[in-house]
């Protein structure tokens, strides 16, 4: 996690409630302080009230939603080193043989598929833009990614450039600056590249690193939408970390739980996790549930 865990930083820009600039880009939600008429209601997951709640999802059918980093996965110095633990990996794949699943990253899907169990169905990659199904605007998606990357090679230059990762994932592109000596200076040379580039993206701000995606891109909470929808799932929980996560958060259903990892009073999850080692835990519970349930089905 960082320092901040997670909470939108100074000069980054994330989707989220309030309405684009003149360059496309979107405030982060809760970027600035609320009035205690606005507050964020966040509370604990593991408490009474959050344990009853999640016993809810065991009674209807319910999608079960995940993000991949700092919520599966620890936050690592570097994207390629990613990994989550074998109980983490097996509590996933009991849950998926009784409930849907879905994985929705950042990440580009080949990227999830090397790093999750063959077992998960649904694993949606770039953001919500990447799924089994392909859709009609992939192709131009793809145009305007790649000639973002060759206009940011040309802008980013000095230390900048070797300070900035840029990961270019077909559907969007990624700069990473977790590594840089100076992570301040790097954030703003990377901005302010961002700023030239021709069409404007729309901007994601995240930890250590800042999203590219085209305008027309879909959302995670589209396409969450859509696997609830096609897999018939009257609920949804959904446990994300990231700014990227937000716009979830703050658009779900009355009827979706949304979980952020790492407490934020700013976020507008309706629960946390203290910590991302907290989600093993949550697996389990869910997994206990599911099981419960059936127990007293075969008995009534």
């Amino acid at each position: 996690m960082s320092p901040q865990h997670g909470r939108p930083k100074e000069g980054a820009v994330s989707v989220g409630g309030a309405a684009r600039n003149a360059r496309g880009q979107v405030n982060p939600p809760g970027g600035t302080a609320r009035s205690a008429k606005g507050a964020s209601m966040i509370r604990p997951l593991l408490s009474a009230a959050g344990e009853a709640e999640l016993a809810t999802l065991a009674t209807a059918r319910s999608l079960y939603a995940f993000d991949f980093d700092g919520t599966l996965a620890p936050i690592v110095a570097s994207p390629d080193r990613a990994r989550i633990t074998a109980p983490m990996s097996r509590l996933l794949v009991a849950l998926a043989r009784q409930a849907p699943v879905a994985v929705i990253s950042g990440r580009s899907r080949s990227d999830l598929r090397m790093r999750l169990p063959s077992d998960l169905l649904h694993i949606v990659g770039n953001h919500g833009n990447e799924s089994e199904a392909e859709f009609a605007d992939e192709l131009e998606q793809r145009r305007l990614v790649a000639t973002w990357r060759r206009q940011l090679e040309t802008l980013l230059s000095g230390a900048a450039s070797r300070e900035i990762l840029i990961e270019d994932k077909g559907l969007s592109l990624s700069l990473h600056y977790r590594l840089a000596a100076d992570r301040d200076h790097a954030r703003s040379a990377g901005s302010k590249a961002i700023e030239q580039l021709t069409p404007a993206p729309l901007v994601i701000g995240g930890k250590m690193v800042i999203n590219l995606l085209p305008q027309t891109a879909r959302t995670k909470l589209e396409a969450l939408q859509e696997l609830a929808t096609r897999e018939q799932a009257r609920r949804v929980l959904f446990v994300g970390d990231d700014d990227t996560d937000e716009l979830v958060f703050e658009r779900a259903p009355p009827e979706w739980i949304t979980v952020r990892v790492a407490h934020w009073n700013g976020s507008r999850a309706r629960y946390f996790l203290h910590q991302q080692s907290n989600v093993t835990v949550l697996l389990d519970l869910l997994l206990r549930n599911l099981r419960l349930r059936a127990r007293q089905a075969v008995k009534g």
